[in-house]
Formats: C-alpha cells, structure tokens, sequence
C-alpha cells in the first residue's frame, strides 16, 4: 500500500487542487506538443523533407508519450504523482533544447520524441489516475477540469509559438517554450499528491488478459481509429489554409484547443449525471461527422472556425470522459496501469495517421485526405457502441497474490460448471481415506449486469430484504461492469492449489462450485458423479463458523449430495482461521502494507469480518473466534498498537440488530479522537471480492478520509503461498495422511465435523 495524503477527504477543495495542478501541467506539456502544426513549414524547409515526413517529428513523441503511460501510469500508481512529474519536467526541458540545437534531421527526431514524449508520459496518466482517486461524486467533473489544460495549451500554444516563430525563428522559440513549460511542470509539482482514494491493491493485467478481454479489446481498436484521424486538423489545417492562400491557420489551431476546452469542462459536468459511455458515443459520432464541416468549407474562414469549433469540442468530451469511462468500465483498481494500457491505442493512432495523411496530402491533395480521415473517425463508433454492450470481465487482479496469472480458463455460463484445471485418472486417490479429488465451495458471484439483479435474488431469498437494498448493492456491481471478483480470484485459488497438489505428488482433479450462482454446487457434484469421483475433500473460502459462513455450506453440500445420483462422498476440511497457514498469510499482508506505506508497528489496526444478526452471533462463537484469531495475526505481525474487530456488510432489515461497529462508523469516531492513521486488516475474507472493494476500498476509504484519517488496508490472503499450502495441508489432514493439527491462539483446533446444534439459523427469542 501507497501513503496518502493525511487529513484530507474526497471532493474536496484539496481535490480540487490537485486537479488544477494537473490541469496546469498538461497545459505545459500540450502547448509545447500541439503547436507542432505551426512549427511544421519551418522544419520542412529547414531539413528540406515532404509534409509526410515533417509529420513524423508529431507522430513518433505521440507514440511515445501514449505508450509510456503503461510505465508512468503504473509509477504513478506506486510513488504517486509528483515524482514521475519532475522526470518528465527534466525530460521536457533537455529534449527542448537538444532538439533546437540538432543539425540532423535523425537527431531533431529523437530529441524532440524523447523530450516531449516523455514529459507528456509523465504529466498526463499519473495526473488524471491521481485526480481520479480525489473524487467520487464529481469525478466526471474533475477529470474535465484536470485535462482542460490540454485545451488550453493548445489554444494558448499555437499563436504564442506563430508569433515567436516570426520574431526569432523556430531554434529559439523551442529554447524559449524548453524554459517555460519547465517552469510550469516545477510549478504543478506543489500540489500534486497522492489521493485519500487510492485505488486498491492490483497487478497489471497481462497482454494475453487484455487481448482476450472483449469489452476491452473494442474499445481499444475504436480509440486507435478516432486518434489516427483527429491529430490530422491539429497538425495540418495551418499549411491547409496557406496552400489556399489564407492567413491565419495558426488561430484555428489555437480555436481547436479552446473548443475542446469547453467541451472537456462541458461535458465531464454532463458526465455527473448521464450516462458517460451515451456522451462518450455522441462525442466519437460528432467528431466523425465534423469533417462534412471541413470538406465543403474551402477557403471560407467562418465555416472554417465552425469546423474548429465542433470538432475541438467533441475532440475534448473524447479527452475529459475516456479516464472516467476507464473507470466506469473497469473500476478503480491499477487504473493507472489500466489507462496506460488503453492509451497506447491513441499513440498508435497517432503513430500512423498523421504521416499517411502527409502523404496523401502530398500524392492527391487536401480534399480526398479529409474525405479520408472522416470515414476513419466514423469507423470508431460502432466499436464503441459494441464495447459498451460487451460482458464485463476484470481487467485488474485485486488482491489474488503471487498466482493470480496463472488461472486464465475463461468463465463457464450455463448449468455446466468449469472442470478441474489439473485432470487425474478417476482411480487416482490420496490417504487411507482415498481422497480422489478437492472441491472449492464458494458463494458465487454475477459475470455480467444482466446477472447482477438474478444473482442478489439468489443470495436473499427468503431473507425480507428491502428492495431499494438490493437496488443499492446492484448499483455495487454494476459500477465494476456487473463482474464480481470473487470469480476470478476463485480461478486462482483453484489453479494455485493444483499446481500445489501437483508439486507434492498428488494431481488430484480439483472443482469449483458455487451456493449463488453459475458454477452452481449441484451441476459442480453432479460433473463429478460424472467423471467417476468417489470421495472429495471440500474447502470452503469462509475461514469462520457461522451459520452463513459454516452450517450453511454444510447443509448445501448435504442437499447436493442427496440430489445427484453416484455423488460423492463430501468431506470438508476443518474451519482455518486459526490456522497458522491462514494466520501467517495475513501476517504477511499486514506487514507489506506497513512496509509500503512506512507505518510504523504500533499503528492503530481494524481487524473486518462480515457482520452476522446479533441473534445468529449468540447461537456460536463466531466473535470468540475472531477475536483470538486477531490477537494471533497481530502477535505474528509484530504489531504493537490497539487492535479491534469491527464488522461491514450487513444487509438486513434496518430493525433487526447486527453485530457492531460497522468499520466506517469506527474510522469516523477516531477521526474524532484524533487519529490520524488506521491499517485495516479483512480478516473475515480470503479474497478481495466485492464486499471488501465496496465496503472497505470506497466506502471506509471515504469515511475514513471525511474524518482526516489515512486508511491503509491489507491485502486479503488471496493466493499467498502459505495459505495455498495450509489448504492442502488440510487436504492430507482430511485424507488422513496428518496427524498434526496446527493451530494459532487459545481456542484450539475446530472439529472435523458439526456438533448436531452447532451454529443454528438462529436462537429463540
């Protein structure tokens, strides 16, 4: 975990700051970049070259600069903004002045890529994935201000650059521009900062996950398209209007860039309160059909501003909403990583559209490459509108550990369920128990919206929960593009488990099956009967006893059993949440947190579990449990300051009482005690599903920093390595190969089975 920024809160007048930092550096570095088009005659004179190749010295620092927001995305993420901001005010400013000095055509290329390429890298990702983090309400709207400077430099940049141009040449004015865009960078640095919203803990999806992510992939192709034509009006409406005979193609440029201005602030307004991807389709739409504008204006000045207007404006609803819509699709997790990934379809756009348009201007002339770079524009929308109906998938890894890339089977929907990811031969058996296969149980989770609302039926039903309940929590889902987590890190779980199970000899078939959706438990046993199954060990992703977190998968694993012909016998292993597989895992989240945020071991530390009715509390010792399970974990991190359990997620009717404190109703008493820093710790989940980046990730980080706390959590145990091995420990336990029953804390190891009145629905009144 990344520190924050202390005492501060989300959509506030600090956020607001930060966004007008972000806003004066991407000022800084697009003037200097979008004035390219009134440097341009001047370097085609000087090197002697054809406008396709003058155009390169736009299109490779474009490339740069859109495909170095992987990396600089991904540092901003880690060592937050300011950082990578003053590497990219070094690169500007030597780049600057190299490139007014180079004699070679070769060498004013790679000075001017790497100097405006890398400072644009540098102030754009990082900045918008910084301001993203300071909002939740006015996202939209802050994001529209950050980018604004982009307009704005555009706007300012061109007739500055024209007119200095004219006064001392084009070496010196890139001297002066390498002076004062520096200065401006140095400047954005006093108040760039981290965001009290951090996204949460995430690995950068790999190349193979993001190619087979479809709602990705669309919007990828549909951004490359957009960005080879729309850099074409920046770059060469000037010489356009020069070849006519016309002044003044300096102050359409300059005309572009406030019109996107305008329409950035607009529009990421708009974006609070419609639909981002309905205003991000009509932007792509706009901008497309702007060209008509252009084909049929000539040498008519006036259309000519019109064309600048319509198109810079829609041009800067694509700018302001592309980060929100990232995030809207995709949650806010590695959102930086996530943003670089997408931009580099911009910088491949702009890599290959304004050189091609060069060249078609030189071979066939101004009117036939607009016609083109309109039908390229207007190709982009249809990608959109698809990926704006494809499935959600996660892009992010949220906390699934060390093995989280291994699982890359793809999600099975219907009453099939996804098989074992290591086969083994039906007579394949482990310990004088014959143990033939391990069985993940878990609680399930939507694939897409239109499961979302399916789904909460499942997991209430019978329950009386209010429907504007269920309509809140949806909203939960739907915000992460209907997709829960927990289907992933499951896949991971169950891949890092074979792969366990194969390393020690034994390649049992492993199967995962679900009590609230698609894999279902009964279609999970009944493909076992099927492939010939006997006797299977059943790990549970719930650490503790409770009705809803033991008795309950106890009772589905029974009802399966009865229902499928030739099923299986179903053994569970024992409860674990005093395992010391378990409890070191955690030990080791809590420790990398500390360590990456520099908190010291006596931090004041919030040990979560999900909130029980307190009647269902009373008929067992799931509070017992969860208090000796956090004094253990704390004791083996080494943490020294007060510890508590609180609780999340209850969803009961408001009258019946559930266990307390609810986590953000504790963060908001210490804010009013003074407390300035929290660590919080899910000890009650092994994975960070849902519950844990709604309830923990956006709603306590929001509470906590309302109240002027830095919250910093701990990753879940997820995939780590000792809790994979404490899990197949349990397997052999189960299997009867181990005598040894490990256990932290005071209560000892749980039985291997419920007592006939263990953990009730619930007691009498």
């Amino acid at each position: 975990m990344s520190p924050t920024v202390e005492g501060q809160r989300l959509d506030s007048a600090a956020g607001w700051a930060v966004a007008l930092s972000a806003a004066l550096a991407t000022f800084a570095v697009f003037a200097v970049s979008y004035s390219f088009g009134v440097v341009l005659d001047s370097i085609r004179i000087e090197f002697g070259i054809g406008t396709g190749l003058a155009a390169l010295l736009f299109a490779i620092p474009t490339f740069v600069f859109f495909v170095l927001g992987v990396l600089t995305g991904q540092l901003g993420d880690r060592y937050g903004p300011r950082r990578v901001l003053l590497a990219g005010a070094a690169a500007l400013g030597a780049g600057l002045w190299a490139t007014s000095l180079a004699q070679e055509l070769w060498l004013a290329i790679t000075t001017y890529s790497l100097g405006v390429g890398i400072a644009v890298a540098c102030a754009y990702v990082p900045m918008v994935s910084a301001v993203s983090g300071w909002f939740e309400r006015h996202r939209a709207a802050a994001l529209g201000v950050a980018v604004a400077g982009i307009g704005l430099g555009q706007f300012v940049g061109a007739p500055t650059a024209q007119w200095l141009i004219a006064r001392y040449g084009w070496r010196d004015t890139y001297q002066v521009l390498a002076v004062a865009a520096t200065g401006l960078l140095l400047m954005a640095l006093f108040a760039a900062r981290r965001p009290p919203l951090e996204a949460p803990q995430s690995e950068m999806p790999s190349v193979r996950r993001l190619l087979h992510n479809r709602r990705f992939t669309l919007l990828y192709l549909s951004m490359m398209l957009l960005s080879s034509s729309l850099f074409v009006p920046i770059i060469f409406i000037k010489d356009y209007l020069e070849d006519l005979g016309k002044p003044g193609g300096e102050w359409l440029i300059g005309i572009i860039g406030l019109a996107s201005l305008l329409g950035r602030l607009a529009l990421g307004a708009l974006g609070t309160v419609l639909p981002l991807m309905r205003l991000y389709q009509i932007s792509f739409t706009v901008m497309g059909f702007s060209y008509l504008i252009w084909l049929f204006a000539g040498d008519n000045y006036t259309l000519l501003v019109i064309y600048s207007l319509v198109m810079g404006s829609s041009y800067g609803g694509f700018i302001a909403l592309s980060p929100a819509v990232a995030a809207e699709l995709f949650g806010l997790a590695g959102l930086g990583g996530v943003l670089g990934a997408l931009y580099t379809a911009a910088g491949i756009g702009g890599l290959a559209g304004p050189p091609l348009a060069g060249l078609l201007i030189d071979d066939v002339g101004y009117r036939f490459t607009i016609v083109v770079a309109m039908a390229v524009a207007l190709s982009s929308v249809p990608l959109l509108v698809a990926a704006g109906r494809a499935r959600a998938v996660p892009l992010a890894t949220v906390g699934a550990g060390e093995a989280a890339a291994r699982a890359t089977t793809p999600a099975q929907r219907g009453p099939v369920t996804v098989q074992s990811f290591r086969a083994a031969p039906a007579q394949a058996a482990l310990g004088p128990e014959s143990i033939d296969s391990v069985l993940l149980q878990s609680f399930g989770g939507p694939e897409g919206p239109d499961d979302v609302m399916p789904f909460l039926q499942n997991v209430t039903r019978g329950r009386d929960v209010p429907a504007e309940r269920l309509a809140q929590v949806s909203q939960q889902y739907l915000r992460h593009g209907g997709v829960s987590p927990i289907n992933e890190q499951n896949r991971s779980l169950l891949a890092a488990l074979s792969s366990e199970l194969a390393r020690r000899g034994t390649p049992l078939a492993c199967y995962w099956g679900n009590r609230n959706w698609h894999p279902f438990l009964r279609d999970t046993v009944g493909q076992m009967a099927g492939d010939g199954r006997r006797h299977a060990a059943v790990i549970v992703t719930s650490a503790f006893s409770s009705y809803s977190g033991c008795r309950q998968y106890h009772e589905d694993l029974a009802r399966a059993a009865d229902e499928v012909p030739g099923a299986p016998r179903l053994s569970r292993v024992r409860v674990y949440g005093n395992h010391p597989g378990f409890a070191g895992a955690l030990a080791e989240r809590i420790r990398e947190a500390l360590d990456g945020a520099r908190l010291p071991s006596d931090v004041r530390t919030l040990f979560t579990a999900h909130s029980v009715p307190n009647r269902m509390a009373a008929s067992c010792d799931y509070e017992a449990q969860l208090s000796d399970a956090a004094e253990a974990v704390a004791g083996m991190a080494g943490l020294t300051g007060d510890i508590e359990v609180v609780y999340q997620s209850r969803s009961g009717p408001p009258h019946v009482p559930w266990l307390e404190p609810d986590v953000s109703d504790r963060l908001a008493q210490l804010g009013s005690t003074g407390c300035r820093t929290a660590l919080v710790v899910p000890l009650g989940f092994v994975s960070d599903h849902m519950e844990v980046l709604a309830d923990l990730d956006t709603k306590a980080r929001a509470t906590a920093a309302r109240a002027g706390i830095t919250m910093v959590r701990a990753r879940s145990v997820g995939t780590h390595p000792l809790f994979v091995e404490a899990l197949v420990d349990l397997v052999e336990e189960t299997a009867g190969l181990r005598a040894d029953r490990p256990a932290v804390g005071l209560l000892g190891p749980r039985p291997d089975s419920c007592a006939p009145g263990c953990c009730p629905l619930e007691r009498g009144a």
